[in-house]
């Protein structure tokens, strides 16, 4: 578990250097620093966790009609497995609660056992699958959709 407290906020366009750094570093098959850039012009809540200042993960949610989507959820390789992605979920969650939201959805690779694990332990649901969506080195791996109900949180 973390050891000293998390700061969530807003991305910033100066933040993109560092949000993409995280990326490109902690993901196999990384956003672009574009996709976060649209992101920000879309108006999508796309927030930044930090730890003694220093970035350690990040998020984008997209809401619209009463509906969220998780887009990514990245936490820095070496700031993995001590709670930071269950806080920032949490983080996230209540955002999409609070914005008036009844549905949160999100998809996850079928091998990403660890985040199924911490979406189930967190409320979320199977709801269908989705083939053959995500890329992989040697072809593509299906995605698990899971959603749950952010005002029950």
């Amino acid at each position: 578990m973390t050891t000293s407290p998390l700061t969530f906020r807003a991305i910033q366009t100066s933040d993109l250097d560092q949000v993409d750094q995280i990326e490109q570093r902690s993901a196999e098959h990384p956003w672009r620093r574009a996709h976060f850039a649209d992101s920000l012009t879309s108006g999508y809540r796309c927030i930044l966790v930090e730890q003694n200042q220093h970035p350690v993960g990040h998020c984008i949610m997209m809401i619209a009609a009463g509906e969220a989507s998780i887009l990514i959820l990245t936490i820095d390789k070496n700031s993995q497995g001590k709670g930071i992605g269950k806080q920032l979920l949490q983080h996230m969650i209540m955002q999409a609660g609070q914005s008036g939201c009844d549905t949160l959805l999100l998809e996850v690779r079928r091998s990403n056992h660890r985040a199924f694990n911490l979406y189930l332990n967190e409320g979320f649901s199977e709801i269908g699958v989705r083939r053959n969506y995500y890329p992989t080195n040697n072809g593509s791996e299906d995605a698990i959709v899971m959603a749950m109900d952010p005002s029950l949180y």
